[in-house]
């Protein structure tokens, strides 16, 4: 616009708004010859009335003597005015050149178009070199400074126009000034924008494809990325369906110069990797000074190499920061180091540390976990809670007799089911017809999502909650399975008949069903907790309260829950019509012979009372009570002291005050009494933590406080995000992409888990 309206009000009206005009004479605006050429820069002329300039060549000042941001204005006024000739009643004077008297020749206007004559000085200059001599790149300037005034030699004349670079270059630059849309810079400008304009299309149609595919974690590139072939790989694709939207970017695509498409494999990398870079930053700057807890665990990829993740957890989220390579604990730590460096973040406001059980995660002596708290005191470990549980239950998996038994039972019935796809084609068969016939019955609801087909997975000891997805996966389709076994047991030709029928005998048995309630009933208790530590916005007092509500749960159900779990037991006994064993009746292990029977001293119902229900569920409290209990680790026994359950039941003063020692470098010349002070009028005015503080502003005037629950919330409790971390790796890192590199798998991962950050940065703040 700017340059828009200087071409439309021309040039005067410009510098008349900038350069305001003063009123003097024009005598007064000429200036001595001789003084401008070496006048300073600062002194040169700012102030320009246009309607007053010098037009005699010869006392006319140099256009190097006004200021540089009036020159070319001055230049535009000049070529307006045109040359400069006498009336044309002037009588040239003559002058003597040798024996002859000659003089400038009238008609050497018409012949030459650049000349100018002054009649102070009876000389002829050329106003072209004149305006731009200046600034032209040839040498020479005898038509401007010392002017002409050979008569005799008119040649010369021709000569300069002809001859002389210095004159021909001035010539055009004066036409490119009075005409800029139709000089050849202009035209190359115009043609540079254009260009500049098309490579953005190009661009930013790579980029939203880019951001489309990391968003769901698709594969990028094709087998045969060829123009003929029928699929050329999700990216160039997804490319070729924003051309058929836009016919805009069909065109700039398609004609694009010298395969400058934006296409290439490089520039999706470089687009993904600016995407990643743009996210990191977002998370370092949402973490800003602040502190920080680091996550780090390690699992292999579908091409078998070890990959160790890096997740920060601050006070208002988690943020994945990508791999490092390193995985003994020296190099894992000087890698962790560089990597927190490269974003902006220091090991030394590192707060706490979450990891798996790995010794060179946990090490006293040479893990990681002692390397950083070497280096810095305040960052504490926190084993993760989820582990902690799923390595309770695996204990009671493995260390119980019964639990054991079971588990293998049911481990034999998965393996049976899962090793043919005809077992498995019937079993889903059988499953439709059971929900048909539920649904026919009023038993159970219908509604979108309800009611699907199910399969038995295996249970796992590293998958989180497998135990008890199998056991309730087993309970609801248990009709289905029987159903199952018995067609199968029809064929008695079938290589698998003893297997089938012994499953099936099995599967009826009081001790299998009654293994199967028990354990889903005791496993839902924790499940709950499990479900709870896999969230990433859960913290540390959360979880120490629903560690000790699932406490509660086993404990009650151990002094009330038998009459429940054994109703339910023999609910499903009269459903399926098998025979109830007497209570009361010595126990018979399996298929003992009856004289064993006879000589024990232990009922059934004492076996399945206290010999099952009760031991497992000892072994069980005695599990989370070894791993969960608060009074083993100082820090989580002052941390639950900010717990506003029950009205601040378990707030300590003294306890809060060690916290405080604990962490020396956040609470620096901090006087106890001013501490103790804060704590108490705290616990007295305020009911309601962090988010709550700063709600309602009160952080400021409970700064002890309000740190203290940062530092709490920063603790890790589980590295359940590492187990997202991982599950993103397997679906973005597939078996047709195990080829990618380390660096574009990063790249990838961290915009494909934080997609959600992605989604909100702009194109123009990646391209920046």
């Amino acid at each position: 616009m700017r340059i828009m309206s200087m071409i439309r009000d021309g040039p005067t009206l410009r510098m008349k708004k900038f350069f305001p005009a003063l009123s003097r004479d024009k005598a007064t605006s000429s200036i001595n010859l001789e003084a401008s050429e070496t006048q300073h820069p600062s002194e040169s002329i700012k102030v320009v009335d246009y309607e007053l300039l010098e037009t005699d060549p010869g006392i006319r000042p140099p256009i190097s003597s006004y200021h540089p941001d009036i020159q070319n204005e001055v230049r535009k006024t000049y070529l307006k005015i045109g040359r400069h000739q006498p009336p044309h009643n002037f009588i040239y004077p003559w002058s003597l050149i040798g024996n002859q008297r000659r003089r400038f020749g009238k008609n050497w206007f018409n012949l030459y178009n650049w000349i100018d004559y002054s009649e102070s000085k009876d000389l002829a200059f050329c106003l072209p070199c004149f305006l731009f001599k200046n600034v032209s790149k040839y040498g020479g300037d005898h038509f401007v400074t010392k002017g002409f005034s050979d008569w005799k030699n008119s040649q010369r004349l021709a000569n300069h126009a002809t001859s002389s670079n210095s004159h021909v270059d001035c010539v055009h630059m004066s036409y490119a000034l009075m005409n800029p849309n139709q000089s050849i810079k202009a035209a190359f400008v115009n043609q540079t924008k254009q260009m500049n304009s098309e490579y953005c299309v190009r661009v930013n149609t790579s980029l939203i494809a880019t951001k489309f595919l990391l968003r769901c974690g698709m594969p990028f590139r094709g087998s045969d990325e060829s123009f003929n072939s029928l699929f050329k790989g999700s990216f160039l694709e997804l490319v070729d369906t924003l051309k058929e939207i836009n016919p805009e970017i069909t065109n700039v695509i398609d004609y694009a110069m010298g395969n400058n498409f934006m296409t290439a494999p490089t520039i999706q990398k470089d687009l993904a990797a600016a995407c990643a870079c743009e996210i990191t930053q977002q998370i370092v700057c949402d973490v800003a000074d602040d502190v920080f807890c680091v996550l780090i665990d390690e699992s292999n990829d579908v091409a078998g190499k070890e990959q160790m993740a890096v997740v920060i957890r601050y006070v208002n989220s988690e943020g994945f920061l990508g791999f490092v390579k390193e995985t003994s604990a020296k190099s894992l730590e000087e890698a962790l180091e560089k990597l927190l460096s490269i974003n902006g973040l220091s090991l030394s406001s590192i707060r706490g540390k979450g990891y798996d059980g790995a010794s060179n995660m946990r090490g006293k002596f040479g893990g990681l976990r002692t390397l950083i708290q070497n280096e810095n005191p305040s960052a504490y470990y926190v084993h993760c809670f989820a582990h902690q549980l799923q390595l309770a239950l695996v204990a009671c998996a493995k260390t119980h007799k019964n639990v054991s038994g079971f588990f293998g039972k049911v481990n034999m019935l998965v393996n049976f089911i899962r090793s043919s796809n005809k077992r498995q084609e019937l079993f889903w068969d059988k499953q439709v017809s059971q929900f048909a016939k539920l649904i026919e019955e009023d038993q159970i609801e219908t509604s979108s999502g309800l009611n699907q087909e199910l399969s038995i997975a295996r249970a796992g000891d590293t998958r989180w909650g497998s135990h008890f997805r199998t056991l309730t996966s087993l309970m609801t389709i248990y009709g289905a399975i029987i159903e199952v076994l018995e067609e199968v047991g029809k064929d008695t030709s079938f290589e698998k008949y003893g297997e089938t029928m012994l499953l099936l005998d099995v599967l009826q048995s009081f001790d299998f069903i009654f293994m199967l309630y028990m354990m889903v009933e005791i496993l839902g208790f924790t499940n709950d907790l499990s479900v709870a530590l896999q969230k990433r916005d859960q913290d540390l007092l959360n979880v120490l309260s629903l560690v000790k509500a699932t406490k509660e749960e086993l404990q009650e159900m151990r002094n009330d829950g038998w009459e429940e779990l054994i109703s339910k037991v023999m609910e499903i006994f009269n459903k399926h019509d098998i025979d109830v064993p007497d209570l009361d009746a010595p126990y018979v292990q399996g298929k003992k012979p009856r004289r064993h029977a006879t000589t024990s001293s232990v009922s059934n119902l004492h076996h399945y009372k206290h010999d099952c229900l009760f031991s497992v569920l000892d072994l069980q409290l005695h599990e989370l009570n070894a791993r969960f209990d608060e009074e083993n680790t100082e820090l989580l026994q002052c941390v639950s002291c900010l717990s506003p359950s029950s009205s601040f039941e378990a707030f300590d003063v003294k306890k809060l005050l060690r916290m405080v020692e604990l962490y020396p470098n956040d609470f620096v010349d901090e006087p106890e009494v001013v501490v103790r002070h804060q704590l108490q009028n705290y616990l007295k005015g305020l009911s309601d933590l962090c988010a709550k503080l700063v709600e309602t502003k009160k952080c400021n005037t409970f700064g002890i406080v309000y740190r203290l629950l940062k530092l709490a919330l920063v603790l890790s409790v589980a590295t359940a995000s590492m187990e997202h971390v991982f599950s993103a790796m397997k679906f973005v890192k597939s078996q047709l992409c195990k080829k990618m590199g380390d660096q574009w798998l990063n790249d990838r991962l961290v915009t494909f888990i934080e997609r959600d950050i992605l989604g909100t940065i702009n194109n123009d703040v990646i391209l920046a």
